[in-house]
């Protein structure tokens, strides 16, 4: 009997030692499924600060609407160009019924009326082209008309004119269309300038956004570290305040560093949330899109003289071209006030061959030419002043206009001296500023130990601590200010300065 109960016991412990391990076992694969179950779904994507200019350029709500509004002048500029060549078009008119009584003057001079039926179409073909040069039009065509009469005497007439050619040409008169072949080039590239200084601002606004970021998560790790540095601290003068080795003001300084670390860890956390936030915003992704920010490498030396930007400035910024286009348009306003008091004609010639049948086999043989030529003219004589005041007014208009593109040339050189000025200024910064961040790392390191050891007293400490605190925000500060004068450079230039060429499209596909 003892035996049987002493297997039976073996049995039963057996049983649950399988069954404990079993749940363990599953209780384990579980608990690795939940916890990796966030890297399965997403993996989190490491960017440089190049990789998320381009994502912004590719992605980005703003690039996006920048390339939308470029392309909407670009199919407008296409329209024009189209304009300028010729145009051909087919119109005419189907058969209509006519029925009426009408006037008919007899052979002997008296006149009858009598009822009249009948039904026309007719087709025509012409070829206009513009000449933007001088504002004249020249015309081709090519028509063919059939009248059917019914009544008394059934009868069908054709009318054919194989070839006609017109030319309006307007004489001193405003001419639109030259203006236009002067204002729409200049319109178009302005566009496009328009386009590459709005991508660089995205490249300007990400990269400030990124150095955000980034310092918000260098602040996040350094917070939780002093956090952490801080209670041990504390826990240390907890120690040795109870064995009266320190007094209770020390106790009380690393009691209130601890809680203000503490305190400060929190509101990081909320800064390093609303920075990322902004940044995914900026580079087109969602809320749930995990990235990781790689730490950005100091700059290869990069320099250009200020009056070589001011020089590239001029040459490719759209702020110049679109004060040179308001200048053109002012002095458009001025010649369009000028035509109206003055003398103004038009002219009008035409040739052409024509020729009617009652049969069509018989209407284009024997053709018959026809010529015509006329001039219209008007002369102001008597405005009460008002053709003057139109041309004084846009006189002034255009003075004006003059007065204040050169005064914003002048400010807008002065700007563009200053930021480059500035970026050489800032590249020589970062290397003092890298080696300051390094010392004072070092410092408080050899602060610390020194303090754990009794050697230095808890102010030493914190202030070696707030040191290398404002030593790293400095150098990363002046990262962030390099490169994003950098990218201002190259927005107010149009200019890739590494490369030394003029911008282009990053997104467009030749």
């Amino acid at each position: 009997m003892v035996s049987r109960g002493v297997r039976s016991a073996h049995w039963v412990y057996s049983l649950v030692f399988v069954y404990s391990l079993v749940f363990s076992l599953i209780f384990s694969l579980v608990l690795s499924i939940v916890i990796c179950a966030p890297s399965f779904a997403q993996a989190t994507r490491p960017m440089t600060l190049e990789d998320c200019i381009a994502l912004a350029l590719r992605n980005g709500p703003t690039a996006r609407a920048a390339s939308l509004t470029f392309a909407e002048s670009e199919w407008g500029y296409r329209s024009y160009n189209a304009s300028l060549r010729p145009i051909l078009s087919l119109g005419g008119n189907l058969p209509g019924v006519e029925r009426s009584i009408g006037e008919v003057t007899r052979d002997d001079g008296t006149v009858a009326y009598v009822e009249q039926n009948r039904t026309s179409s007719s087709f025509d073909l012409s070829l206009d082209q513009a000449i933007p040069q001088t504002g004249a039009t020249l015309s081709l065509g090519s028509s063919l008309t059939r009248t059917d009469e019914f009544g008394d005497v059934d009868r069908t007439l054709w009318q054919s004119t194989p070839l006609s050619i017109q030319l309006s040409q307007p004489l001193f008169r405003f001419n639109s269309q030259g203006w236009d072949r002067k204002v729409e080039p200049k319109r178009y590239d302005l566009a496009r300038r328009s386009y590459l200084w709005d991508l660089e601002g995205v490249a300007v606004q990400v990269t400030d956004l990124f150095f955000r970021f980034y310092v918000a998560d260098l602040e996040l790790q350094n917070a939780e570290t002093n956090a952490a540095v801080n209670d041990s601290i504390y826990q240390l003068s907890l120690g040795r305040f109870e064995i009266g080795n320190i007094a209770e003001n020390d106790l009380l300084q690393s009691e209130l560093a601890l809680i203000n670390s503490q305190t400060e860890l929190a509101n990081l956390r909320i800064d390093y949330e609303r920075s990322l936030r902004n940044l995914k915003l900026e580079l087109g992704l969602a809320y749930d899109d995990r990235i990781e920010i790689l730490p950005p490498l100091d700059p290869e030396p990069i320099s250009i003289a200020p009056e070589r930007a001011v020089r590239l400035a001029r040459e490719n910024r759209p702020d110049f071209l679109s004060m040179e286009l308001s200048d053109l348009q002012a002095e458009e306003s001025l010649a369009r006030a000028r035509s109206t008091d003055r003398l103004s004609a038009d002219l009008s010639a035409s040739y052409g061959l024509n020729q009617s049948s009652d049969t069509f086999d018989e209407v284009y043989d024997h053709l018959l030419d026809q010529q015509r030529f006329n001039v219209g003219f008007r002369v102001p004589l008597l405005g009460w002043g008002r053709n003057r005041a139109a041309i004084e007014g846009a006189t002034a208009a255009l003075n004006r206009t003059r007065l204040e593109n050169d005064r914003k040339r002048r400010e807008l050189d002065q700007d563009v001296h200053f930021e480059a000025t500035q970026f050489a200024l800032l590249a020589r910064q970062i290397e003092s500023a890298a080696k300051a961040d390094t010392v004072a790392s070092r410092r408080f390191e050899v602060a610390r130990n020194r303090y754990l050891i009794g050697k230095i007293g808890i102010t030493e400490l914190f202030d070696a601590q707030q040191q290398k605190d404002s030593a790293r925000t400095r150098y990363i500060d002046t990262l962030r200010r390099y490169w994003v004068a950098y990218h201002r450079l190259r927005q107010l230039t149009l200019y890739d300065i590494a490369a030394d060429r003029p911008l282009e499209d990053p997104m467009r596909r030749d």
